[in-house]
């Protein structure tokens, strides 16, 4: 009896232990304001046989958002899977955010799980792409990026 090496996993995660408001916090990434995509984790998988494979992707994002002084701010972000640089799913998340307090603050946590049914032979890097298409001081504090690899 011989060890099965699939399905096999390969995970990054960054844990943010502090303030998700604040850049000078250990991993906390700003979004651009003026709706540039951002990479906010990649992982690498080697695959053998592209026919035969399907890659499942769980990917977990914490979104924290400083408001202003207005009643209602709209937030729209943008969440996106890509395999070797091509966008391969979306999410378009359009939120409201209530404030009426300077500094006020609100916190998303969207998971964002596909199935990849077309990997390409060799190493195929997927990333988990933020895009803050509205507002501003939006940050991207913990996350993760899980990708399994079964043979069928």
């Amino acid at each position: 009896m011989g060890i099965k090496d699939e399905p096999f996993v390969v995970a990054q995660s960054v844990s943010v232990e502090g303030d998700p408001y604040n850049t000078d916090t250990e991993g906390v990434i700003l979004l651009p304001d003026d709706s540039i995509p951002k990479v906010v984790l990649s992982v690498d998988v080697c695959i053998k046989q592209p026919e035969r494979t399907q890659v499942c992707i769980d990917t977990m994002a914490q979104i924290a958002v400083v408001g202003i002084t207005f009643l209602s701010n709209p937030i729209d972000m943008t969440y996106e899977i890509h395999r070797n640089g091509n966008r391969i799913a979306i999410i378009n998340d359009q939120m409201e955010f209530a404030s009426n307090a300077p500094g006020a603050r609100h916190t998303n946590f969207p998971n964002f799980p596909i199935l990849d049914n077309n990997p390409y032979a060799g190493i195929n890097t997927y990333d988990l792409v933020c895009t803050a298409v509205t507002g501003f001081n939006n940050f991207v504090a913990s996350r993760s990026l899980k990708v399994t690899v079964f043979t069928v």
